[in-house]
């Protein structure tokens, strides 16, 4: 498969995410709301499982996006599911998954890691 539809998986993964934490107000919500919690798990696990397909000259025309930290998240979750801090996925899922997203929508970028001028 192509490096760009990886990419736009990607994305998708980041828009779900952002849609199920938009409507949580603190972390003391989120921690109650079991289902928002494995719906953005699952989406981070995807997320990270897709990134690992990504070749790596796409990966390093993105350097500012942290793929081993993202491959890293994927593996935590998929191996450790009851050891992940919860605090800890709320905080990317609020802070760190639009930063991704943002990234990833800049069509210079996306020209730029797809190889096209």
């Amino acid at each position: 498969m192509k490096d760009s539809v990886y990419l736009e998986r990607i994305k998708v993964y980041c828009v779900k995410i952002n849609q199920y934490i938009s409507g949580v107000d603190n972390v003391n919500e989120f921690l109650k709301d079991e289902q928002k919690i494995d719906a953005i798990m699952l989406n981070l696990e995807q997320i990270g499982e897709t990134a690992k397909k990504l070749s790596l000259r796409t990966k390093e025309n993105f350097p500012s996006i942290h793929w081993r930290s993202i491959i890293g998240l994927r593996n935590m979750i998929s191996h450790q599911y009851e050891g992940v801090k919860l605090h800890i996925v709320y905080d990317i899922a609020l802070h760190n998954i639009p930063v991704l997203l943002n990234i990833l929508l800049s069509s210079t970028s996306s020209k730029r890691a797809l190889g096209s001028k």
